[in-house]
């Protein structure tokens, strides 16, 4: 057979030819040893001098080891997508076509069943003939020398190696090499065992290895069902895939499968009649193309990249990215995921229905991403993408959800959403929230003092533009005034967080909101919260992957699990793989986590996610998140059973307003000429949360101390 690597042959030299007739007589010398001694003494003799060599080959050579595809699967085995570097589906020999094998032995080995692995008489020959006629070299290679060629040439693919001259052109003294390794395997494996690997192994033109993956690609079909015209089409492709492809060549296709035909008549494979109804039929493929990774992922395809860059930064799978590479591409891997198939197709209806991807004019982008709070497993990702690196106006192979060094985006500004970090640290500190701050306060002068305790001085000045001071605005006008720290909270009030700021030390903001797993999406920094921006969300990118795990904690009471994409891995051999198991820690307290819960179910009641409940009073709370000018808009929220983060806003365009743009075919809010965090991300979220969340817990949220309500000293005026 000849190889799959090409390389120009030169005539030898007159001394060339001299060696190469020592090595035709040397080779001779050991077939006639292997072949032509009775099989006791020709263990003694060849086979057992060949053992050392054929034992240096990997230790699981004999049984076939081979490049495998690897395959992601959704929790109940849906599958989402397939890793390779060779498209291979061994199947065992009864369940490959009979015709498969008598038009492969007719063609390539006819005397397969009577040699000890090599053909004597047919290596004298086409070794004389090159001597002869160095410009038309002739092979002699049985189906056991092919097998041992193509295994090390798998070994060395799967080390990342370059293949050796034993699967290229091969020199006389590899010829010897290989001669003694297929006696060597002859001794270890019967003759069944062998053709069975060798029809798994074998290439079959494009990347489509072994006559299982051959006969599912050109026509559908498994192996057991290939007919005799097809069988003689594929025999016929070994010598030469990609001139032989049925697909690209169907003229040199058809005449090498009428030879192939020939060769079954003449070996008494089939009959007359059925060879000339095969030579009659037409060479017709069906193209059936099993596209490698998740760029062929028909769901899920930004899950199967977080995936992918999972098991490519996991030092369990390979001590390089290169080997965690190699295993995932040829290690047969089974990989199944934390995904939830259905709740990843809703997650993909509705990020689609609030902006269709195929309908884009103005290039808004969605996101929603879901976890189980108490084992951090990922339910959903999606987007209103496709994943692709084509140039189009919806493709992308940036994650929304994810931070940047898992093949994200590195998050977007959050808005709102970052304020229940601040209540959080409130509670912590021993406040309540019934506490009356006083919120009518919109700017605090150049030199204002903020108590920040891990700043040198003990404090923060911020002079605001022109050292003019510090100046914030409310979203909406008449809420500059006093208020309960929880109807600040819920209805969003931006002059209640810097309130409450103001009776606070920064830097406590700042560590709980790094114990909650908040960091910037880009750089991996915790959120400085002495910059006073950060309070409402606008000084750094985060990513909804990070808000969504946040949130799980309050609906955890307070324990964080990182986020989890793999439930269990396994190889074809049945090896698994140590995979990070659920990892959860207690970061804030019980109390704490009731206390935000408690706030933040009204936001879905009273507050500013009002429209966007659920029906599941006192068991569901949210968030809402608008940054300034409508740039990013955010809905994050969560059931005991779910927490979920949905997203709509610019990708490509930052500083871009949403307020004037075709949203899902129409353009400001609802009620109002302005988007915020409840118009398109709250009713996406919504509608999510609505069909996937009871098939989680819903059990109601524990009620909060009074201590958690009232403070450490009753329901006091601050401020």
């Amino acid at each position: 057979m000849p190889s799959r690597k090409n390389s120009a042959t030169q005539a030898p030299s007159a001394l060339g030819n001299v060696v190469a007739f020592i090595a035709t007589s040397i080779v001779a010398g050991v077939v006639a040893a292997g072949l032509l001694v009775p099989p006791a003494a020709a263990t003694g003799l060849a086979a057992n001098a060949s053992i050392g060599w054929f034992k240096d080959l990997p230790a699981t050579m004999e049984t076939g080891p081979m490049s495998r595809a690897s395959t992601v699967v959704a929790r109940d085995g849906t599958e989402i997508a397939t890793f390779y570097a060779q498209n291979r589906t061994p199947v065992s020999l009864d369940q490959i076509s009979p015709h498969m094998v008598d038009a492969l032995l007719s063609i390539e080995d006819r005397e397969f069943y009577e040699h000890g692995g090599v053909n004597l008489k047919g290596i004298v020959r086409a070794m004389g003939n090159n001597i002869i006629r160095p410009d038309a070299r002739q092979g002699a290679s049985t189906i056991t020398q092919q097998y041992v060629n193509n295994l090390i040439i798998d070994a060395q693919d799967r080390a990342g190696e370059e293949a050796s001259t034993l699967g290229a052109n091969k020199g006389y003294m590899d010829k010897i090499k290989e001669i003694k390794l297929a006696l060597s395997m002859e001794e270890e494996l019967s003759k069944e065992q062998i053709l069975e690997g060798y029809l798994n192994m074998v290439l079959f033109g494009g990347q489509n290895y072994g006559v299982e993956a051959a006969a599912q690609y050109y026509w559908g079909i498994p192996a057991s069902e290939l007919s005799i015209s097809q069988s003689a089409i594929l025999a016929g492709m070994v010598q030469s895939p990609n001139y032989y492809d049925p697909a690209a060549n169907p003229e040199a296709s058809t005449e090498r499968r009428n030879l192939v035909l020939d060769t079954m008549l003449l070996t008494g494979s089939i009959t007359q009649a059925e060879h000339d109804a095969a030579v009659a039929e037409p060479v017709v493929v069906d193209l059936h193309p099993t596209n490698s990774g998740c760029s062929a992922a028909e769901t899920a395809p930004y899950f199967c990249d977080y995936v992918e860059n999972a098991i490519l930064q996991d030092s369990a799978f390979g001590e390089t990215p290169e080997e965690r590479l190699t295993t995932l591409q040829r290690g047969g891997l089974t990989i199944t995921t934390t995904l939830d198939a259905d709740a990843q197709r809703k997650a993909e209806e509705e990020v689609n229905r609030t902006q269709p991807r195929d309908d884009n004019p103005d290039k808004v982008s969605t996101a929603l991403v879901s976890l189980e709070p108490s084992n951090g497993n990922i339910v959903a990702m999606a987007q209103n993408t496709y994943y692709s690196t084509a140039e189009g106006n919806s493709n992308t192979t940036y994650n929304f959800n994810v931070d940047s060094w898992m093949g994200g985006a590195g998050g977007f500004q959050v808005g709102s959403t970052y304020k229940p970090l601040t209540l959080a640290a409130w509670i912590d500190s021993g406040k309540g929230v019934k506490d009356v701050v006083d919120a009518s306060q919109t700017k605090w002068p150049a030199d204002h003092r903020w108590k920040a305790s891990c700043l040198e001085g003990g404090y923060k000045i911020e002079p605001g533009e022109n050292s003019q001071g510090f100046e914030i605005q409310n979203a909406e006008s008449g809420y500059a005034r006093s208020m309960p720290v929880e109807y600040g909270l819920y209805n969003s009030i931006n002059t209640a967080i810097y309130a409450m700021a103001e009776e606070m030390d920064l830097c406590e903001i700042g560590e709980i909101s790094e114990a909650l797993g908040i960091i910037d999406g880009k750089t991996g920094d915790p959120v400085d919260t002495t910059v006073l921006s950060a309070l409402l969300g606008g000084s750094v990118d985060i990513s909804p992957m990070t808000m969504a795990q946040a949130y799980a904690a309050f609906a955890n009471r307070g324990q964080l699990c990182e986020p989890r994409a793999l439930s269990k891995v396994v190889d074809y051999t049945g090896k698994e793989y140590k995979i990070p198991e659920t990892s959860c820690e207690q970061v804030i307290s019980k109390d704490v986590a009731d206390g935000v819960n408690y706030v933040l179910e009204q936001v879905l009641v009273r507050g500013s996610g009002y429209k966007r409940g659920i029906d599941l009073p006192e068991a569901s709370a949210a968030k809402t998140g608008t940054t300034d000018n409508s740039t990013q808009t955010w809905m994050v929220g969560y059931t005991r059973g779910l927490a979920t983060a949905s997203w709509v806003g610019n990708y490509e365009f930052g500083s871009r307003s949403l307020n004037d743009l075709s949203i899902g075919g129409q353009r400001g809010g609802s009620d109002t000429d302005w988007v915020d965090g409840s118009t398109y991300a709250g009713a996406q979220w919504q509608r999510f949360m609505q069909d996937v969340a009871e098939d989680y817990s819903t059990g109601k949220f524990t009620k909060p101390s009074k201590k958690v309500l009232e403070g450490k000293n009753g329901s006091t005026r601050i401020g």
